[in-house]
């Protein structure tokens, strides 16, 4: 059964409430000396990863006690109903080497379609939410309300990711499918592209082999500001999508990427 409208409107608007709690933990460690573990997937956690998800998910069932916590270091699973999907630090790399360009992910899914998100940078006092079907982006100097720019071909388009290590040999190949067409590429960034694709920015950013926490709090971002995002299928996202994810500035941009990556993959069988 879907969740009454205020019970959603409520949660989203409760994401505005979140960077404080996050940040407050995140201060304690950036830049500082800390340990640094592996999970089995060979990925860095700190002690403010673990730390940051325990500060958030405290905060979220303490306002919304019945809904489902899903995090990345905690774990969990969602329900059919509201459930909240944490990433405490995106670009744990990036934390860990002092590079300020890491975030924190809150998505807010519903029978698992993501409805609002928020990425928050707290390194440089940047966080970019949804709020009554608008992208907002928030820092010292206000809230504005952000949309996409309106790139409609590669030739003129800004692609990023995050880095060429992400990719396996195959998803390297389709990504350099399109980018070998775009104007410029950039690299590094983790969750900050999609936020600098919301605000008119960059113009695509490609990704595959993401984690559900990696995802859900991007996608209504993107799309209220009027981005398409999908799978590599072109498919839309939800909690059960394979990890793959195209975003692009407009939907004619989307087309033509998407018809670069599937031509790429179709090569490879």
């Amino acid at each position: 059964m879907s969740a009454p409208h205020s019970d959603r409107a409520a949660a989203e608007a409760f994401l505005a409430e979140l960077p404080s709690v996050s940040r407050a933990v995140i201060a304690q460690y950036f830049r500082q000396t800390f340990t640094i573990d592996n999970k089995a997937d060979d990925s860095p956690v700190t002690i403010a990863d673990r730390s940051a998800e325990a500060a958030l998910r405290q905060a979220i069932s303490a306002a919304f006690p019945g809904h489902a916590i899903v995090g990345e270091e905690q774990g969990g699973h969602a329900d059919e109903g509201i459930s909240w999907i944490i990433d405490p630090i995106d670009g744990t790399r990036s934390f860990i080497t002092g590079r300020p360009l890491f975030g924190t992910l809150v998505g807010i899914v519903e029978g698992g379609i993501p409805v609002s998100g928020m990425i928050d940078m707290p390194a440089i006092n940047e966080t970019y939410r949804t709020e009554n079907g608008r992208s907002l982006f928030e820092s010292a100097a206000g809230i504005v309300a952000i949309k996409s720019r309106s790139c409609n071909r590669l030739e003129d388009a800004h692609i990023a990711t995050t880095s060429p290590d992400a990719f396996t040999a195959e998803g390297w190949q389709a990504f350099s499918a399109v980018k070998d067409k775009c104007a410029s590429s950039v690299y590094g960034g983790d969750c900050y592209n999609y936020a600098l694709l919301a605000a008119g920015h960059l113009d695509i950013v490609i990704e595959h082999q993401l984690g559900t926490y990696d995802m859900m709090a991007l996608i209504p971002i993107l799309q209220n500001a009027g981005a398409c995002v999908t799978d590599w299928k072109g498919t839309p996202i939800t909690i059960h999508s394979d990890g793959s994810l195209l975003a692009c500035a407009t939907q004619a941009l989307h087309q033509d990427a998407l018809e670069y990556l599937r031509s790429s993959q179709e090569q490879r069988r």
